[in-house]
């Protein structure tokens, strides 16, 4: 090659490199582009759909709630239902026709993951445990959909609310929390999301000494007299036509009658949800529990 032709060859190696830059500046995304949220989201759980409706973002739909929508923001209250089953959750159909694109879901539909994640969902768990917890999801949630700036003050909002919820508690009554599966009752641990709102609320777990990584453990009619609460809290999880027959066998069990819960007419039945399942409202549900089941609140 002579010296007199390097420039032309030179301008020769320059053609594809630029093809390339020009395809790169054409089909990268923009700003705008970056700062929209996916746009067909589903919240399987109250918690994500409520921090979504409270950043902004409303989902193309959310999933069935035990209690119905009592906790659900009023945006929400007209959205798509999904049906959800054991143990896959929601029915994959309802799915495709939402076209959906990202799933906040939660651990007690894991089996369901990985046949949604082939349709090429994303598929996010958000689903606290603790308070904390609560803020680091919220956290999450926020950057996932882009309301990051949203997200820091509705965080600051609701631990300022928490804070107050929680203040000037003297009295701490022994308390068992129970989840009535049928007439068959489990007791909440203290590492379920029950325990660690009742916990906040001023009340002293009673579990029997049960362990438990799913929060939940089987406790007997002696069990819960030896244990002697002063509180009994039930949380009835049936179908939704034998509520009514769970409510009042949970008020009225006479095995129960000797505790002083019952002496005093202390046994309550949460009916809401809010005890199963972590919420944005946090501050709300303690106070609720202060004031109706512990008798604490100033």
């Amino acid at each position: 090659m002579t010296f007199t032709s390097q420039p032309r060859y030179r301008a020769l190696l320059l053609v594809p490199f630029l093809l390339l830059l020009a395809m790169a500046i054409a089909f990268a995304p923009t700003a705008s582009a970056q700062s929209k949220a996916p746009n067909r989201i589903v919240a399987l759980t109250p918690f994500s759909a409520n921090t979504m409706a409270y950043l902004g973002v409303k989902p193309a739909a959310v999933g069935q709630t035990l209690g119905g929508d009592k906790r659900l923001a009023p945006v929400l209250r007209t959205s798509k239902v999904l049906k959800l089953s054991h143990p896959n959750g929601p029915n994959l159909e309802q799915l495709i026709n939402q076209r959906a694109q990202l799933v906040f879901t939660s651990s007690q539909w894991r089996k369901g993951t990985q046949s949604m994640r082939n349709l090429g969902m994303r598929v996010v768990e958000t689903e606290p445990r603790t308070i904390g917890q609560v803020y680091a999801q919220t956290r999450r949630i926020a950057e996932i959909i882009n309301r990051k700036a949203r997200g820091n003050r509705f965080l600051s909002q609701m631990k300022r609310e928490t804070r107050q919820a929680t203040a000037g508690i003297s009295k701490r009554p022994k308390v068992l929390l129970l989840l009535g599966v049928g007439q068959t009752p489990f007791t909440f641990l203290e590492n379920s999301w029950g325990g660690q709102i009742m916990k906040a609320a001023g009340g002293r777990m009673i579990t029997g000494g049960a362990t438990s990584s799913g929060g939940f453990a089987r406790i007997s009619d002696e069990e819960v007299l030896v244990a002697n609460p002063d509180v009994i809290v039930a949380v009835p999880h049936a179908n939704t036509r034998d509520i009514p027959k769970l409510i009042d066998f949970m008020k009225n069990n006479p095995a129960w009658e000797s505790t002083p819960a019952a002496r005093k007419d202390q046994i309550y039945v949460s009916t809401d949800n809010s005890m199963l399942q972590a919420g944005t409202d946090v501050a709300r549900t303690i106070r609720v529990v202060r004031k109706q089941y512990l008798r604490n609140w100033k």
